[in-house]
């Protein structure tokens, strides 16, 4: 019985089971000529898919309660751009099965386990039907040796991998389909397929995917907030179509919450969309001030390229042109040597971050604002479509002045018979004094003044970055407004939707041995720290993160996978909100410093900075927010799960205060973090015995 496009074959067991084997390979060969990007030796694969499918049915004919449970022969997962070979469905938990078959597979490699674990994860996080299931992967080599273990540990519902071959995958199963944790029926082969399936890439994963030749819809969420994303997509592409119609200039704000899609949908209109881009032969650029992100994803592209195929110094050349340093466009485009730009295309990430008048004067000896320069370069061409990225609270640098630089810029331009049309998700908020030209300057003609409109579907929401756990945003908001209460309501109720509230020990060790258990797949750990507090962290065992000109240190990181000694998975290198803002890792550890303690006698947090081997209390109100914000980000770099380290500092040492971290810890507890101890997650010692078959 044939299933829909996102599975090449789906039945009941019992309909599979009274099914000829060789109809069954006929119906997958069926499909995998019909899929246009089959790149497969198709006589190597059906030859495999008689073997597997002929074990399966033998194995499946022995166990009585099989009757019962459905299957699924490559299911298509969106995210990894894979099939796992077989999905079965029993009561409470959801097998899935990775075949190596032939005589050269005889042993459980590294790379067989983790692609089972992939695409177990994959189906424990993004799959609809799977809420209520353990996940167990299982690894079948046809001429493994035998593996007698215990039943497998199960962590965040995911079963350890379970080894098996051809003579023991009756056994298996039986192992497997024993994990439930309570009775209930098992999912048909039409719920699962008609469950949602919302994959959520890493920014560096979209990049990849859409350079591809992805859309958003396939990369993206298929629930509400991707609806509203591919809305958000369309209404962006209809105004670069309109300033092209119209030969106009343009400015798009996009808004929402931090890790809601706003730098996807940015990647997006410059990597992929028809009409813009590289598509088009159209130059388009994403600009950034984040030189650790833009160098990561150059990196990312360039390398994915070359595994395809692509000639590597031609997506450099392309990459380059179409992933830009806010700097280096500015400077390309300024001062004597000025050159026009190429692109009429342009997406301003983080664009509330944009410096103001005395930075401009620092860094061009002109004195102005990072916004003003733009609109003045983009303004010299016939037409242009400026899209500015806003995001909240990531604010983390001297000079950076929000929204309103843009609105003085607007103004300013209007006044020099330049008018940009502004379109904005609630100009109320963003933009409210361009909507009273009168009280602002009444002797601006009118038909010079910026027009405005309102574009509800330019806001985003939901949350790409914390998928398993949508409330995770608000409760760092909460619990850096010093809002406690509403803070602790927002992880209960974390843990009443059976969501993931933050975890906080007093032990490195203890973080240290949760985010290694989290390690599979291609799952990624690390540790994060804040800069203002990383020199005496490091008397608690905690190293000072390399600064974000440190590119190469930071692509490691970011990119290179467990055991390279500078990747992220090996826990030896923190990195700073300098160095990760803008990117993600599945799980990090954060370890709080006493650059921003919690004073409970004022119930409110205090920002430091450390000056001549003392702590001294940060005045400054754009400086204290800045600290706070160091935070922000640092506590939202996690797609699945947070453990913060709190020091037990020293009585003798008054840079690691003993009373400030008993505050910290305390007031994270009080917030709703679940404490953790060295036994609570001390790994499970198993020992495997082999035998022979």
């Amino acid at each position: 019985m044939s299933g829909p496009k996102s599975a090449y074959y789906a039945a009941s067991v019992p309909e599979f089971l009274a099914q000829p084997a060789e109809s069954i390979v006929n119906e997958l060969t069926a499909r995998a000529v019909s899929e246009s990007n089959q790149s497969t030796n198709l006589r190597q694969q059906q030859q495999a898919w008689v073997e597997q499918v002929t074990l399966l049915q033998a194995t499946l004919a022995k166990i009585p309660d099989a009757r019962d449970w459905g299957l699924v022969l490559e299911y298509s997962l969106h995210r990894l751009g894979r099939r796992p070979d077989a999905v079965l469905l029993t009561p409470g938990v959801i097998i899935v099965i990775e075949f190596k078959m032939g005589a050269k597979a005889r042993g459980h490699k590294k790379s067989y386990t983790d692609q089972a674990v992939d695409y177990a994860l994959c189906i424990r996080d993004f799959h609809g039907g799977a809420r209520d299931c353990v996940v167990a992967p299982i690894v079948c080599v046809q001429h493994a040796p035998t593996y007698q273990s215990e039943p497998p540990e199960i962590i965040d519902k995911a079963a350890e991998v379970i080894r098996s071959n051809a003579a023991d995958l009756f056994q298996s199963l039986r192992v497997a389909a024993a994990l439930a944790k309570k009775p209930c029926v098992a999912l048909t082969w039409q719920e699962f397929l008609q469950a949602p399936y919302n994959p959520t890439p890493t920014i560096v994963e979209a990049a990849r995917a859409l350079y591809g030749g992805h859309q958003v819809s396939e990369i993206g969420r298929a629930d509400s907030s991707g609806e509203s994303r591919e809305r958000t997509k369309e209404r962006l592409n209809s105004w670069v179509s309109e300033a092209r119609r119209s030969k106009s200039h343009i400015i798009c704000f996009v808004t929402g919450s931090p890790g809601s899609g706003k730098s996807l949908l940015g990647l997006n209109l410059i990597l992929k969309e028809e009409g813009t881009g590289r598509v088009a032969g159209e130059p388009a650029a994403f600009l950034t001030g984040n030189r650790p992100l833009v160098h990561v994803l150059r990196k990312a592209l360039i390398q994915d390229a070359k595994a395809r195929g692509k000639h590597p110094e031609d997506t450099k050349r392309a990459v380059e042109g179409a992933l830009q340093t806010l700097l280096g466009y500015l400077r390309q485009h300024t001062g004597e040597s000025a050159t026009v730009p190429p692109e009429r295309v342009v997406v301003f990430d983080e664009a509330q971050r944009a410096w103001d008048e005395k930075t401009g004067k620092k860094l061009f000896r002109r004195e102005s604002s990072e916004p003003a320069l733009f609109l003045e370069i983009l303004g010299q061409l016939d037409w242009a479509c400026l899209v500015c990225l806003i995001g909240a609270g990531q604010e983390i640098n001297v000079g950076e002045g929000g929204v309103k630089l843009w609105e003085q810029a607007i103004l300013a331009e209007a006044k020099r018979g330049h008018p940009w049309h502004v379109v904005c998700a609630n100009p109320q908020e963003l933009t409210p004094d361009l909507l009273h030209p009168s009280r602002l300057d009444p002797h601006l003609s009118k038909h010079l003044w910026p027009q405005v409109d309102e574009e509800p579907d330019l806001y985003t929401f939901g949350s790409v970055r914390s998928y398993r756990n949508p409330d995770h945003v608000e409760w760092v908001d909460a619990l850096l407004a010093g809002e406690i209460p509403r803070a602790a309501e927002i992880a209960t109720t974390m843990r009443e939707e059976s969501h993931y509230p933050p975890m906080m020990t007093r032990d490195l060790s203890v973080m240290k041995k949760w985010l290694k258990l989290r390690r599979r797949g291609r799952r990624r750990i690390g540790l994060v720290v804040s800069s203002g507090a990383a020199e005496r962290l490091r008397a608690e065992g905690v190293h000072v993160p390399p600064t974000s000109a440190k590119l190469a240190k930071i692509e490691r990181w970011f990119l290179k996978v467990h055991p390279d000694f500078l990747s992220s998975d090996v826990l030896e290198l923190p990195m700073s909100e300098f160095g990760c803002q803008g990117l993600e890792l599945d799980y990090i550890g954060l370890t709080w410093g006493t650059d921003l303690i919690w004073m409970p006698e004022q119930a409110k947090w205090r920002p430091r900075k450390l000056h001549a081997g003392k702590w001294n209390n940060i005045h400054d109100l754009d400086n204290a927010q800045f600290r706070k914000n160091s935070y922000r980000v640092l506590l939202t770099r996690a797609r699945e799960g947070v453990c913060i380290f709190v020091p037990r500092g020293s009585h003798r040492d008054p840079t690691r205060s003993v009373e400030h971290f008993n505050s910290i810890a305390q007031i994270l507890i009080e917030a709703g973090c679940q404490e953790i101890s060295g036994e609570a997650h001390k790994p499970k010692v198993r020992r495997k015995k082999r035998l022979e078959c």
